[in-house]
């Protein structure tokens, strides 16, 4: 009896593994066979999403921003009060709204113009320090955008990391560097709005889609 138990319990077990190796086959046969079409990952997808997420936060709280306020920088006089009789801190070189728009619509002309994508001939790159007007600076930093989107779209998988510009910095670096250096800047522009009773678009949208009777309120 113990015999037939046991032949029967091996039997089972040989059964058992001759189909896990037949799944196995099968799984390995399939894959083999879609593997080709698989595509290869897309850098330049991630990096678009950042880009049109800030493009869009930058460009509403530009447009935001009233005309007459673009001149704005703190001053000292903004911090008087309550602040110590020595304060180190240096106001006289501090940029102003319309000079933050201009250093961050430059950038993608600095940064970028070395990896071989050629900006319109309409834009001047050089006189961009000097814009001072909101509807000017706007449209300057549109065209930054547009250029900004066509290096984008320039990346090819094979090279996008492949080091070629300055200090070795491969495209999509130059790309992650220039966003982390925007990033600030939208940054101290969210302070310059707050100091001047303007509410970030990009607050209000958010506020809209989480608390959308708080932003009714915030309005």
């Amino acid at each position: 009896m113990r015999f037939m138990l046991r032949s029967l319990a091996a039997g089972m077990l040989l059964l058992g593994l001759g189909c896990a190796i037949s799944f196995a086959q099968n799984m390995a046969q399939n894959s083999s066979a879609t593997q080709p079409q698989t595509q290869s990952a897309d850098p330049t997808r991630p990096i678009l999403m950042a880009v049109t997420r800030f493009e869009n936060n930058l460009m509403s709280l530009a447009q935001a921003m009233p005309a007459d306020k673009y001149s704005f920088a703190p001053s000292a006089e903004l911090f008087k009060t309550g602040a110590p009789a020595q304060s180190p801190v240096q106001f006289a070189t501090v940029r102003t709204f319309a000079q933050q728009i201009s250093h961050v619509a430059g950038e993608p002309f600095r940064l970028l113009a070395p990896y071989g994508v050629t900006p319109d001939a309409t834009v001047d790159v050089k006189s961009l320090d000097t814009v001072t007007s909101k509807d000017d600076l706007i449209k300057a930093l549109q065209a930054s955008f547009d250029y900004q989107n066509k290096v984008i779209a320039s990346i090819k998988p094979e090279t996008a990391f492949t080091p070629q510009g300055p200090r070795g910095m491969s495209l999509v670096a130059a790309l992650l560097a220039m966003l982390n250096d925007d990033g600030d800047h939208y940054g101290q522009m969210v302070v310059y709005a707050r100091m001047n009773g303007i509410i970030p678009p990009a607050t209000t949208r958010q506020m809209q889609n989480m608390h959308p009777a708080a932003a009714a309120v915030q309005k």
